[in-house]
């Protein structure tokens, strides 16, 4: 037993002695790469949220007009851009080739973060990785969440080296990263905060100046220059679409109800919109639907219709300026309810575990004849009326007109011919036939996920795993106890980077019910802390706001 140990305990120091080097790097790229192809037996890569939409951006981002144009500034480009382009220039096969490379690249990225704080901290933070179920579910995921943890992971690279060094060069560096990270995912703006991070360093205020101006002058410079491109492309000078219809609307909306007319002007011009423009048309008039039931039990499909009244009633140029009005109003009427749920969002995102099922054929529903047709779960009754029940818990079959259909000279309508049955109707024959072209290639990319069926079992049993992996509420509470309790050398800087992550998380939680894939991408980085406040390397503080010596290797 004794002699087991000493080989374990010279083992782990083989270990940490090689994990800082070029080779350990090597080392730590090809182990990720084994792990992902072991895990690929069972789990292909298959369609991730809203799949679909990337590769309709993608179908359409080289064209400067596009039939839909909602499509395309509801998105930010890289997504689709790895997602659409590497289905189409490399299949299937190809495309998990290069998710594999990103996951493996993403780790030797978390890796020589953490060596930062020491060769033992890298070794745990490596080790941690490797054996998170969820991270490498969600990079068999084929969306911007994937892709996502991939931008993270190379800034927080950055930002360490950044504040090891604090150069007017390495902060631009930077606000690249940030760049990339908002142009992955425009909640991931929040990063730019970090850009300030110069200023409070012990530093001649020319260098504390001029690195602030380097990090926030790029990415300044390049959310600016898509921007201009949405701005002339498509008339809306945004980095994304949207932004005044989520924050704090979409949340208050579909997730805590607190949207009411009672809440204030803006809120009763709203239901008076709703009153007349949607109640009174398919499917809310067939569906029953109330002014009380609308705002009471509103969701997705209700927020859709009502960013199309937005459109139509107050125009495409408002940006959605009453929604915004009302959602603050409705946070102001409910402040405690509002922040009980945003809090509730980021804990259930950091605590739940990361899943996922291979996409399976739905099975036609049994056939139901006589006094058993009233009892049928697929049907409501409203009035006299059976009908069918609505999917996914909502109140209708689908929004009047859906989100993406929604155009500034609205040019695209969806036409209902009954309670069930709609269509999109468009201005032009060129414009139908353009529509047509893209739905189809985008289909013909789509067919390429799954490039084969996988294992249904080991899959079920792969995701089940990640509940046994310790939550990243746990890492970062672990973390903090640590980093207070042993101090180890630039703990500020761990927490600086599980902040981040924290950050990215609360962000989006105050437009955004719980979604496990928003949490998923950054809990590396409060595995990070963890690690640190565990093993991290311990020494004495340096000079209070003086960043200490970087690293000799």
């Amino acid at each position: 037993m004794v002699q087991a140990r000493r080989r374990v305990r010279a083992l782990l120091s083989r270990l940490e002695v090689g994990i800082g080097t070029r080779r350990g790097s090597a080392v730590v790229f090809a182990v990720a790469l084994l792990v992902y192809g072991a895990q690929s037996i069972a789990l292909p890569i298959v369609p991730g949220r809203d799949f679909g939409t990337y590769l309709r951006f993608y179908v359409q981002m080289f064209e400067w007009d596009s039939v839909m144009p909602m499509s395309m500034l509801f998105r930010t480009p890289l997504a689709p851009l790895l997602v659409g382009g590497s289905l189409d220039l490399i299949g299937g096969y190809g495309t998990q080739a290069l998710m594999a490379a990103l996951y493996a690249t993403s780790i030797v990225c978390w890796t020589r973060t953490a060596l930062v704080f020491g060769d033992r901290a890298a070794l745990l933070t490596a080790l941690a990785l490797l054996l998170y179920p969820g991270y490498g579910i969600l990079f068999h995921m084929l969306s911007s969440d994937s892709i996502c943890a991939f931008a993270f992971a190379l800034w927080a690279l950055a930002l360490a080296r950044a504040w090891l060094r604090p150069t007017p060069a390495r902060f631009a560096v930077l606000g690249l990263a940030t760049a990339a990270a908002a142009l992955t995912r425009p909640g991931y703006q929040v990063l730019a905060l970090f850009g300030l991070a110069p200023l409070v360093f012990a530093l001649p205020w020319r260098t504390r100046l001029a690195a602030t101006a380097s990090c926030l002058g790029v990415t300044a410079l390049l959310l600016g220059a898509w921007t201009v491109n949405n701005g002339l492309r498509y008339d809306d000078y945004a980095l994304a679409r949207g932004g005044g219809a989520f924050f704090p609307f979409y949340r208050a909306f579909t997730s805590d109800r607190i949207v009411s007319p009672e809440n204030g002007s803006a809120s009763r011009e709203l239901a008076d919109a709703v009153a007349e423009d949607l109640l009174p048309k398919e499917p809310y008039r067939s569906y029953g639907i109330t002014l009380a039931r609308f705002f009471g039990s509103g969701g997705p499909r209700e927020f859709e219709d009502l960013v199309g009244i937005s459109d139509r009633e107050w125009g495409w140029g408002s940006d959605y300026a009453l929604l915004r009005r009302a959602g603050v109003e409705a946070v102001r009427a409910h402040p405690v309810r509002y922040l009980r749920g945003v809090a509730g969002t980021v804990l259930d995102e950091l605590w739940s575990p990361q899943f996922v099922a291979l996409p399976g054929q739905p099975s036609p529903p049994p056939e139901a004849t006589g006094s058993a047709r009233l009892a049928r779960p697929d049907v409501v009754v409203v009035g006299q009326r059976e009908l069918p029940r609505p999917s996914e818990g909502e109140q209708i079959p689908a929004a009047r007109q859906g989100f993406f259909s929604t155009t500034p000279d609205g040019s695209i309508t969806e036409v209902w011919t009954s309670a069930t049955d709609h269509g999109l109707a468009f201005a032009t024959p060129e414009a139908q036939r353009r529509f047509a072209e893209v739905d189809a290639e985008t289909n013909r990319l789509g067919a390429l996920v799954p490039p084969y069926p996988g294992n249904r079992w080991l899959t079920l049993q792969f995701s089940r795993s990640s509940k046994l992996f310790p939550r990243p509420i746990l890492w970062l509470l672990v973390g903090l106890v640590g980093i207070v309790w042993r101090k180890p050398r630039r703990g500020g800087l761990a927490l600086a980077i599980a902040g981040a992550g924290v950050l990215v998380v609360g962000f989006q939680a105050l437009a955004v019910y719980s979604i496990i894939e928003f949490a998923t991408p950054v809990a590396p980085a409060l595995v990070l802390a963890g690690a640190v406040g565990l093993v991290g390397a311990r020494g004495a503080p340096s000079a209070a706001g003086v960043p200490p010596p970087e690293p000799s290797r």
